[in-house]
């Protein structure tokens, strides 16, 4: 009966704290109950790996207990403890979206209580399970690195698809404006597509000085370069009517930093003179980490919900008519009145259904593999896409390799063909809506 009440107040605790959060999050950005959800497990990883790592590289002393099962070198406790605990709160981490993928299985009541509630229940499953984790030898996770970065391969594709949209809506968006008399957006279209395309090609003359050692990478660098001089050609034929060459300036930079981030991952240092420079990671981090946070913010905000867009209209044009009335008594208004209330009542039972749809249907399971295989992904990506070397008497945490070195590479190849794909489908099928 106690660990009953106990469990009733920790969700009652925690629900009321959700709403209260969600009802802030609506009132500043108007988002839906749904994105908020998706919201706050966004957060839940990022806040959750930025307080391990806090703990591990600047309190130290809580883990002096633990320090003889993960194995770290007394020298070198503060790399090692740091890198370790990224791991293993990450590898937690996954556990959590395995188990929450389960229940979206499951369906019905347990879904929706297991993904919308038992927020207290989730931090103590992630906090007791790290613990946990302190138990379990480095050796381990120096074999699971390998199936990380095949699967932060997958990340990887579903980030090109993100960005694909993002860039797209970015060049409509300053297209627009400048369709709408804004000619000032001209000289600024016209200025950044120079920019982007000007870095596109610095960085890939840089990857050629770089990374040149070896006939490999010079052919990596040359097919990259006939990769964008291909999309950019097929945009230049205007198949697709929403592309832009700002777009395709875009996808330029980011398919040359993906080829430089695939060169500075491997290890030979005749072919890679990066492959010691701390500049270099940290750089492929901070990037990493931003294009990240924007692919999951588009995940979670870039489709809009017609029915509570007409909700929003529909409450507007019933605010004007209601103070219409007040002036004048007429039928006709009143009638008019009430026949848009009723519209209203319709898109308000809408979106009650589809907040319910979720649990019927695959959405959310989608969205937690997409959260799996995000947490994998940002453990690799923290670690640098390393192999590292524990032993009890040194460690390296930042090793290039081989196998991330031909997941980056492949990703750049993907992330042009998916690009030009949707440049000539529009052509192709020209019966089908690509817009």
């Amino acid at each position: 009966m106690c660990l009953t009440a106990v469990a009733d107040i920790l969700c009652c605790t925690g629900m009321a704290c959700c709403k209260t959060l969600c009802c802030c999050c609506k009132s500043c950005c108007g988002s839906t109950f749904k994105e908020q959800i998706k919201l706050a497990y966004i957060l839940l990883n990022y806040v959750t790996i930025f307080v391990t790592m806090i703990f591990c590289y600047f309190l130290q002393g809580l883990f002096d207990n633990y320090l003889k099962f993960i194995e770290c070198p007394v020298d070198q406790n503060s790399q090692c403890l740091g890198v370790s605990s990224i791991y293993r709160i990450c590898f937690v981490m996954m556990w959590m979206y395995i188990f929450l993928m389960i229940f979206m299985l499951i369906r019905g009541e347990i879904a929706k209580i297991a993904n919308e509630g038992l927020w207290p229940i989730k931090f103590l499953f992630i906090a007791l399970f790290f613990f946990g984790s302190l138990f379990i030898s480095n050796e381990f996770f120096q074999g699971y690195v390998y199936f990380s970065i095949v699967i932060s391969g997958l990340f990887m594709v579903f980030q090109i698809i993100m960005l694909i949209d993002v860039f797209y809506l970015w060049g409509q968006c300053w297209i627009k404006i400048y369709d709408d008399g804004g000619e000032y957006m001209k000289y600024i279209l016209i200025i950044t597509t120079i920019v982007l395309y000007g870095g596109a090609l610095t960085l890939n003359v840089f990857n050629f000085m770089w990374f040149s050692g070896c006939g490999a990478n010079i052919f990596m660098n040359i097919f990259t370069i006939i990769l964008i001089v291909g999309a950019t050609g097929v945009q230049l034929l205007g198949w697709n009517p929403q592309g832009s060459l700002l777009t395709s300036g875009a996808m330029a930079i980011y398919i040359v930093f993906q080829a430089y981030q695939a060169q500075s991952s491997w290890p030979d240092n005749e072919c890679n003179s990066l492959s010691k420079s701390q500049g270099t990671r940290i750089v492929e981090i901070v990037v990493g980490v931003l294009l990240t946070i924007v692919s999951l913010l588009y995940l979670t905000f870039g489709t809009s919900n017609s029915s509570a867009t007409n909700i929003v209209q529909l409450e507007s044009k019933n605010e004007k008519l209601e103070s219409q009335q007040r002036e004048s008594n007429q039928d006709e208004e009143q009638q008019q009145l009430l026949q848009n209330q009723q519209k209203l009542e319709e898109a308000q039972a809408i979106v009650k259904e589809a907040e319910m749809q979720p649990y019927k249907t695959n959405q959310y399971l989608l969205f937690h593999f997409i959260m799996f295989i995000t947490i994998i992904y940002m453990m690799i990506l923290l670690t640098n896409w390393s192999q590292p070397d524990f032993n009890e008497t040194s460690f390296q945490a930042y090793q290039p390799n081989k196998l991330a070195y031909w997941v980056k590479m492949v990703t750049s190849w993907l992330a042009a063909l998916l690009y030009i794909w949707t440049l000539i489908a529009p052509h192709i099928f020209p019966d089908r809506d690509f817009s």
